[in-house]
């Protein structure tokens, strides 16, 4: 095999070459970050979740300077794990509120990007939205039933393998039919569905946060506020004045 051609990896690396490579991805997030967290890259979509016509106001400045201080704290900390350890995030489920309001799901991966010393020189940053399911996929009518009784019975324990028996599949099969219709493996919509469910109840009911936790299957409250602020970026107490306060 020949070595690749002078220039080449140059230009694949460049920022201006990724924002061409997502400019065409409506429902993909995507940025390129230097060591100091700044944007040195972003698509059109990114600019459009932050209300901006053109991505480029985006570069040489932080997340701080976009976002709610519950979000970017999240992102900060994220970035800060990416870029002093080298390792990756990938496929993390975040929910976050949109400009309309409206709550919107995301599935967010962030990846190291290395010099040719393997020195960490920033990361790469992609969230696809996971949208809504099309009811026209053949695999929807399958699942229909199943999603029903996950929304009915968010109170109990919902393993993988007891849904999987329920729908007459294995756990494998019931997994790359969930990721082919949500996007997600069985366990993630599971959670997904928990934390939507606990959102909502905190927004529009004075529910208690222990009953919210057990009504969503979470043995504890402790359990679930550190799953609902991994998740949202803020505890459930912080999340439910935020909404008080926007009404």
């Amino acid at each position: 095999m020949s070595a690749p051609t002078a220039g080449f990896l140059e230009q694949v690396a460049s920022p201006r070459f990724c924002e061409r490579l997502f400019a065409h991805l409506p429902d993909v997030v995507f940025c390129l970050k230097d060591r100091q967290r700044r944007y040195q890259a972003a698509n059109p979509a990114f600019a459009a979740r932050l209300g901006l016509k053109d991505p480029r106001k985006l570069l040489g400045r932080a997340a701080e300077d976009f976002f709610p201080e519950h979000l970017a704290a999240v992102y900060r900390e994220q970035d800060l794990m990416v870029l002093e350890t080298g390792r990756e995030i990938i496929d993390h489920l975040e929910l976050v509120t949109n400009r309309d309001g409206s709550l919107g799901w995301y599935l967010a991966s962030k990846v190291p990007l290395h010099n040719a010393a393997g020195e960490v020189i920033g990361l790469a940053s992609v969230s696809r939205d996971l949208g809504a399911p099309s009811s026209d996929d053949p695999d929807f009518p399958v699942l229909r039933k199943l999603v029903a009784h996950i929304r009915e019975h968010l109170d109990e324990p919902l393993r993988p393998d007891d849904l999987a028996r329920m729908a007459a599949l294995s756990p494998a099969q019931l997994d790359r039919r969930m990721r082919r219709v949500f996007g997600i493996s069985t366990s993630a919509f599971v959670r997904k569905t928990r934390i939507e469910h606990a959102a909502q109840l905190l927004v529009t009911t004075a529910t208690p946060i222990a009953e919210i936790a057990l009504a969503c299957g979470y043995g504890d409250q402790t359990a679930f506020t550190r799953q609902f602020h991994a998740t949202v970026g803020q505890p459930p107490a912080a999340w439910r004045e935020n909404a008080k306060r926007h009404v």
